[in-house]
């Protein structure tokens, strides 16, 4: 692999103060052959006013402001929205998953120091006809009874007219409780107006492993998925291998999470075609960066030569010697991560994250071409 051509979405230095900060990425390639990336413009990584940008690309080259920033009132509070993830459900219609955080009380982090409980979130979908610019039919998705749930992609079609909303639980900002985590999907079959039970992708039920920012990808062929986890060992204080689970069909059960074989944080898998998938990861260890790795079996295996780095920085801990909430707390320093990435049809890969310093992140891109005979 190699990469051909690299540069940035959205420049955190040309702008104002109130956008200097961006992160929670997400990418998303459109059926006339443009690109939407999205994700959090904010004053600082926890501090409240974040909106969403959205911003556009023909070419995945160039690009401009879709929308300058998208939020939700709700219950009268205007809200944070962390994260949206776009699906294309019809030529020219997106669907989006969002991410809506309470951030009314603006002395509050959004991780409570002392017990690593979130702030109060909602998940909402909506629907766009002019590629993002505007959104109607906003309703929220009730993924309780459990506390702390968070959309962590965009809903997927799993082939049969079913499609799946992929989120995780964790717990609220006053839970004192250790807390538990789980990696779920909800399953619905009219278009998301009505969704399915929980359906659980990953748990530990010793609660020692989380299987964190889990990210799916579906065969297209056999209908086969594959989800992928930044994995945490919350006993030994550090995190783990990667880990990587399968499932058949919808609804279907998964199979338990094993090791894909090296370490690394959020990491999106990417179908290619036939059984070959990539995966798009973070590397947290000195030194530092976004790297990418190809699989022939569909994540079976992982051939070590089949691994290159977009991106290097500087090196951010990964082990907290105060323990697992500080550990979060560090998290809000992080200047690089997130890392996205779609198929395009001359079989190049292009690749979205953010980087930058204290001062400034940025939205950055890269486009990645398969050497000859690559898998």
């Amino acid at each position: 692999m190699e990469i051909v051509d690299a540069g940035f979405i959205f420049d955190a230095e040309a702008t104002d103060l109130s956008g200097r900060s961006n992160a929670f990425t997400s990418l998303t390639r459109l059926s006339n052959g443009s690109y939407r990336a999205a994700f959090r413009s904010a004053p600082g990584r926890d501090i409240a006013g974040g909106r969403l940008r959205i911003m556009g690309s023909d070419d995945g080259r160039v690009w401009s402001t879709v929308h300058p920033g998208l939020t939700r009132t709700i219950d009268g509070v205007d809200g944070d929205m962390y994260a949206g993830y776009f699906t294309e459900s019809e030529p020219g219609a997106l669907l989006g998953a969002f991410v809506w955080v309470d951030r009314s009380n603006p002395e509050l982090s959004f991780v409570r120091p002392d017990t690593a409980g979130i702030l109060p979130t909602r998940n909402l979908l909506a629907t766009s006809h002019d590629g993002g610019a505007t959104w109607l039919d906003w309703r929220e998705v009730d993924l309780g009874p459990e506390e702390g749930c968070t959309v962590t992609g965009p809903v997927f079609s799993w082939g049969d007219g079913t499609l799946a909303l992929p989120y995780e639980t964790w717990k609220s900002y006053e839970d004192v409780s250790p807390g538990s985590h789980t990696a779920s999907l909800r399953l619905t079959t009219d278009g998301g107006w009505s969704w399915s039970d929980r359906k659980i992708v990953a748990a530990d039920p010793a609660s020692r492993l989380f299987y964190w920012d889990q990210r799916i990808a579906v065969d297209a062929g056999s209908g086969e998925a594959v989800a992928m986890f930044w994995t945490h060992d919350r006993q030994a204080g550090q995190d783990v291998e990667n880990h990587i689970a399968w499932s058949s069909g919808p609804g279907l059960p998964w199979s338990a999470p094993q090791p894909a074989g090296w370490r690394g944080q959020h990491c999106q898998p990417l179908w290619l075609g036939g059984s070959r998938l990539l995966a798009v990861y973070v590397e947290r260890d000195s030194p530092g960066g976004i790297a990418v790795r190809l699989s022939p079996d569909f994540g079976r295996t992982w051939p070590r030569d089949d691994y290159l780095r977009v991106y290097d920085h500087a090196a951010t801990a990964t082990r907290s010697s105060d323990g697992f909430e500080a550990f979060w707390q560090e998290m809000m320093t992080w200047q690089f991560g997130h890392p996205r990435a779609v198929l395009n049809p001359d079989g190049t890969v292009l690749i979205a994250w953010y980087a930058g310093d204290a001062s400034a992140t940025s939205m950055h891109w890269a486009r990645v071409a398969m050497r000859s005979g690559a898998l």
